[in-house]
């Protein structure tokens, strides 16, 4: 076991291989472990770390560190900690979203990135959202529903400071229960809707476990032995944060090549429908690639028998749009 001191709390960490980096960070289930077959498949080529987020696995236990900001500073520090200049970065579920903030910040240091499963999902007037400037132009705003609900932007930093405070007042007894969680309108209400806190919010482990997988599954058994390591609340707090818009408007403009998986059959974040695809890949057909995998659920780490080589190819290639998929997503013309 590998673990270092960021920040005064513990971070665990596994590493395997020699030449390249490449940082996997895993889901809302489960910890580094899952990543073992992935890690070994690219030990040989590259020098592959597997961490565990802060509330999972063997890193520490700190509500005040769970917020989506503490995630990805987690990997900015531990790259500066481990000495990695950059790196391919592989996230999935909570891992993707983890990436995908970290490749906004530090575009430089993620050459590539790759987004397995992660939280896509469609918005009211997807079609006539207004897309962000890139580069160094403004950042987006952090609601999802600005464009056609301006009232929501006030309420949403509202509820994020609330929900901050409520998590300080919480650590000093190391718990956060639903009752510091404000109440958060949905969709119904004309203001914010927040799927994922739907899905992951009240959600205990072991339920999006069987979310995902049945129990008769073969990699079931070996999940199974992570979830006494998940910190519940590390669940609600990410959730609490998810801005859908916010999140389709940061994959669009990750300015490096780019490669989103997405089971089909995933029971625990739905595939992302068309409205979301054709939002995502606009203008960006030479460095995002969508890929759909037909029958796969949510670990298609675990269950794609072509996932190492999509991975290795992902890797090597210099244009991801000459990857040889037969299940690329192509954008439908409007």
């Amino acid at each position: 076991m590998s673990a270092i001191s960021i920040g005064g709390e513990l971070v665990h960490y596994e590493v395997l291989g020699r030449g390249r980096p490449v940082i996997l960070i895993h889901s809302w289930v489960g910890s580094w472990r899952y990543w073992v077959p992935t890690m070994q498949n690219l030990q040989l080529k590259y020098r592959v770390y597997a961490i565990d987020l802060h509330g999972f696995g063997d890193s520490s236990k700190n509500p005040q560190k769970y917020t989506i900001d503490n995630q990805r500073k987690l990997l900015s520090d531990f790259m500066q900690a481990m000495g990695i200049p950059k790196a391919a970065i592989i996230g999935h579920g909570l891992g993707a979203w983890v990436a995908a903030e970290y490749a906004r910040v530090f575009p430089d240091q993620a050459p590539r990135v790759m987004l397995i499963s992660a939280p896509l999902f469609d918005m009211p007037n997807l079609d006539r959202r207004t897309r962000p400037g890139r580069g160094n132009a403004p950042v987006h705003s952090r609601t999802a529903f600005a464009d056609v609900h301006p009232e929501a932007t006030i309420m949403n930093s509202n509820i994020r400071t609330a929900m901050l405070e409520r998590l300080r007042a919480a650590s000093a007894s190391g718990q956060v229960s639903t009752e510091y969680m404000p109440e958060i309108p949905h969709a119904d209400s004309g203001t914010r809707y927040n799927q994922l806190l739907d899905i992951i919010g009240s959600s205990s482990p072991e339920a999006l476990l069987q979310r995902c997988l049945k129990r008769s599954d073969p990699v079931y058994a070996k999940l199974e032995l992570d979830l006494p390591k998940t910190d519940p609340q590390a669940l609600r707090v990410s959730a609490i944060e998810y801005d859908c818009g916010r999140f389709l408007d940061t994959v669009w403009q990750l300015p490096m090549q780019t490669l989103v998986l997405h089971g089909e059959e995933d029971g625990l974040i739905d595939r992302p429908n068309e409205s979301v695809w054709n939002y995502i890949t606009y203008d960006k057909e030479d460095k995002l690639l969508p890929i759909p995998l037909p029958n796969i659920k949510h670990f298609p780490m675990l269950e794609y028998d072509r996932f190492y080589r999509l991975v290795n190819e992902f890797l090597e290639v210099s244009d991801i749009s000459k990857l040889e998929v037969t299940e690329r997503w192509k954008r439908r013309s409007r």
